[in-house]
């Protein structure tokens, strides 16, 4: 009996893929300003457990909550908005947001929430672009929040490769260390129902980061 493939299971891998134009290879997670700003090896691992009980929580969140509709994508952006107080933080997301959409619209242009998305938010951020093309490739809820926690955290080690003197299998043990924090998270933002509820956590030192890094001519990643 021939076998059928699982292609949503595909479509999680695709969205992983540091190669999409909201991969690793264009944004570090706020890596590179924080190492600007001194983080050195010994930071990483705890900058990315920050993230990921900061602005991980939130993002995955709201990626969950856009994953359950094709409407009202509006209110969880200005709940994002509200939660981001950083301007180039929000900035970079819907720089990042825009290619997933791109994206989208390439690979399901008649999916009805794509559709609406762009129609009605043309400049998404990146969580909701990610969940609504998640959607639209038919990725579940729960494998689309363990790809919101995994590819931040693999964002901050890919990153952390390019800017710092790190062994690699030092960086892949870092995302197996932090497993079983990335399905707490996962599971928690299920129970998200509403933009009202989405966590408003803050990562004051991030923020600061990001910011200074917009003033910043050389640079390797846009944020």
């Amino acid at each position: 009996m021939t076998s059928v493939p699982d292609d949503t299971g595909i479509a999680a891998f695709l969205l992983a893929d540091s190669r999409l134009p909201s991969g690793a290879y264009s944004h570090s997670a706020g890596l590179e300003p924080a190492v600007i700003a001194g983080l050195g090896v010994d930071g990483v691992y705890p900058y990315l457990r920050s993230r990921l009980h900061t602005v991980v929580r939130v993002e995955t969140a709201a990626a969950v909550l856009a994953h359950r509709t094709d409407s009202g994508f509006d209110r969880i952006e200005a709940a994002l908005d509200a939660r981001t107080p950083s301007a180039a933080q929000r900035d970079a997301s819907r720089r990042l947001g825009r290619g997933m959409l791109r994206l989208a619209g390439r690979l399901r242009p008649g999916h009805p929430a794509v559709v609406e998305l762009l129609r009605t938010v043309p400049k998404p951020t990146r969580p909701v672009a990610l969940g609504v093309t998640a959607a639209a490739l038919g990725v579940g809820e729960l494998p689309l929040a363990r790809l919101c926690c995994y590819d931040d955290a693999q964002s901050v080690v890919a990153a952390a490769l390019k800017l710092l003197p790190i062994d690699p299998m030092d960086a892949t043990a870092w995302i197996l260390a932090a497993a079983e924090e990335i399905d707490a998270v996962a599971q928690e933002s299920l129970r998200v129902q509403t933009p009202e509820e989405i966590p408003a956590l803050s990562a004051p030192w991030m923020e600061h980061w990001a910011e200074d890094h917009t003033t910043r001519t050389r640079r390797l990643f846009v944020a």
